[in-house]
């Protein structure tokens, strides 16, 4: 299966999803728009690196963002998905980024960027997502993924299925 770009294309699946993913070797960093922020520090709400994002230079420069966070503790895992409009500016994002440590808060952490392995583009994140249980009625909206058009918040398209509640995780003993 080839694309128009004479590209051919792998199913890879993560999860539920099936996904049109294209191998390393045929992805150069020009297509890519998907980055992920790693080594973040764990207190950083979405409230926090969105405005960070935002005051760094990057505002209306992003259509998705997500923080994973632990239902639990109610902090991230210090990680971060954001897809930028355009391949240009993922490109200004990763060299802006790689290597930050001038974080809103005390923090030795030194911000590692890299391209997403599994999805790239917002569609492939919107079709991961909108089913999936972080999108259930139960979760805080902080803990949601975000979807923006030209600097806005938009709503996060509905589920096509019935969302399953989030597993909760077994707590450790004390």
């Amino acid at each position: 299966d080839t694309t128009a770009t004479g590209r051919s294309r792998v199913s890879s699946f993560a999860g539920e999803d099936n996904l049109d993913a294209y191998t390393e070797e045929e992805i150069s960093t020009e297509a890519k728009t998907t980055v992920m922020m790693r080594n973040l520090p764990n207190d950083y709400s979405r409230e926090m690196l969105l405005k960070l994002i935002d005051t760094q230079g990057f505002r209306g420069c992003y259509n998705l963002f997500y923080l994973p966070m632990d239902y639990n503790s109610r902090v991230s895992f210090g990680y971060a998905f954001i897809d930028l409009v355009s391949p240009a500016e993922a490109q200004r994002f990763h060299a802006h980024f790689q290597g930050f440590d001038a974080w809103a808060s005390v923090s030795s952490k030194v911000c590692e960027v890299c391209w997403s392995s599994v999805l790239q583009g917002v569609q492939a994140h919107v079709d991961r997502y909108r089913n999936s249980p972080v999108m259930h009625e139960t979760v805080p909206d902080d803990f949601k993924p975000l979807l923006f058009v030209d600097g806005k918040r938009v709503p996060f398209p509905t589920a096509t299925k019935p969302l399953r509640v989030p597993r909760a995780r077994r707590k450790d003993p004390i």
